[in-house]
């Protein structure tokens, strides 16, 4: 009875992996469009096993080509998931996504190189223009609607510089990001040529708090002295601390 049992067990499984396998993409790309008013799938081409999508479109913000492989290895732990490849010379890098038989739905392994405007510039709360390269390394990615979920990670901006409204050269900053009180948290320590420590929060219903201390390694402009006095509150011993709360 038992080899039965295991016998039946296979077939369903490899009937699963056959579907697969040969179900057009386009059927689920059609469904995650409707359950995301931000998403656009465009040119989407293969199977749910194996495809790509010319172009993806998340919050306005174009992110390029997308390439998906199912990882069959997972569906033995009950999971459904994917590894994701992105390709623009804007953002690229690779992530895993998958779903859970409860329905969770997580991001892990994720290494992506991404121009600041697609985060900085795009998400800002006041008009901003910025260079430089970042990269995204998560070890887990899954904050949920209300930010309780599990992140673990780091942004590390290299070259990082603000053009507009003022000029001002940041050098290397690093930042860890987690929630914490359904927030999500990105926090600095002593980081860049302007020594930024304190953290940056974002709730679910994007209101931001930006608690920052600059502590400038080196003279500074007078020109940007006097942008910084007008943004921050000039310490007696010369640090510039940044208390900026609202809702974008």
């Amino acid at each position: 009875m038992n080899s039965v049992v295991r016998l039946v067990a296979l077939g369903v499984g490899a009937y699963f992996l056959f579907l697969l396998a040969t179900f057009p993409a386009t059927f689920v790309s059609a469904a995650l469009e409707e359950r995301s008013a931000d998403l656009s799938l465009n040119g989407v081409s293969g199977t749910v096993f194996s495809g790509q999508a010319a172009q993806v479109v998340y919050q306005d913000l174009d992110l390029g080509t997308l390439h998906w492989q199912l990882r069959p290895s997972r569906l033995l732990l009950g999971r459904l998931e994917y590894r994701l490849q992105l390709d623009n010379p804007a953002n690229a890098g690779h992530l895993t996504a998958g779903r859970t038989l409860t329905g969770r739905t997580y991001i892990s392994d994720m290494d992506l190189e991404v121009l600041p405007g697609r985060l900085v510039n795009h998400y800002s709360p006041f008009p901003l223009n910025s260079s430089g390269t970042m990269r995204l390394v998560f070890e887990t990615l899954s904050p949920g609607d209300d930010y309780s979920g599990e992140v673990a990670g780091r942004v590390i901006w290299r070259d990082a510089a603000i053009l507009e409204p003022v000029s001002l050269v940041l050098g290397k900053l690093k930042m860890a990001v987690s929630t914490r009180d359904g927030q999500l948290v990105g926090q600095f320590t002593d980081s860049g040529d302007f020594g930024v420590s304190g953290e940056v929060a974002l709730s679910p219903i994007n209101e931001y708090r930006v608690d920052l201390l600059l502590r400038p390694r080196s003279a500074i402009d007078a020109d940007i002295e006097v942008v910084l006095e007008q943004f921050s509150q000039r310490q007696a011993n010369g640090d510039y601390r940044i208390d900026l709360s609202g809702q974008f």
